[in-house]
């Protein structure tokens, strides 16, 4: 992860975030993340379907 030096501190609680489940069909590793554009962990594929 890229940080931006500032005097801002925020604290987010893990409970806080929403994820969603995917599944890549490349090679079909299931996992959880966050946002629009996902990625494969495993494989880099952009192939995924969220579960």
């Amino acid at each position: 992860m890229c940080f931006a030096e500032s005097s801002v501190n925020v604290e987010i609680e893990e409970s806080d975030l929403v994820t969603e489940q995917y599944k890549c069909m490349d090679c079909k590793t299931q996992f959880r993340g966050i946002g629009k554009k996902m990625r494969c962990p495993s494989c880099e594929s952009v192939n995924v379907k969220k579960v």
